[in-house]
């Protein structure tokens, strides 16, 4: 597979058991990862809940969302919602060490776009990159 071979992974073949180095074996973690990184920004999740799906570099700055978020509560005193749901899951091949995915996470008063790179490494799937807009 070359980097311009940028299939969805629903279409690759043998929907079955994945080896811990089969990209397909991302697309189970998307969801959840996207719901704790955004209660992690909301304050509502340890800030160390994702640290063996992160690299440190996104856990420092989902630590640094989560204390500005613990910084506005505490001056307007609005608690959080826990409806959150994931939806609009895409995903993309790069290479078969390298998985793009995106989704949507509708909150009851806004609705936020996660976009990440999972990428395999030694100890397995990381997440390098990841954006929460």
């Amino acid at each position: 597979m070359t980097t311009t071979d940028q299939r969805p992974l629903s279409t690759m073949t043998d929907p079955g058991e994945f080896a811990p180095e089969d990209p397909r074996i991302v697309e189970r973690m998307i969801v959840p990862l996207a719901r704790r990184a955004v209660e992690i920004v909301r304050d509502m999740r340890p800030e160390n809940s994702l640290a063996r799906l992160v690299t440190p570099e996104i856990s420092k700055d989902l630590a640094r969302r989560a204390a500005l978020t613990r910084r506005l509560r505490s001056t307007t005193g609005h608690a959080p919602t826990r409806q959150l749901e994931v939806t609009g899951v895409r995903t993309c091949v790069v290479n078969p060490r390298t998985v793009e995915a995106s989704c949507v996470l509708r909150e009851p008063d806004r609705a936020r776009f996660l976009a990440m790179r999972w990428e395999l490494r030694h100890s397995g799937w990381r997440v390098t990159v990841l954006e929460i807009g």
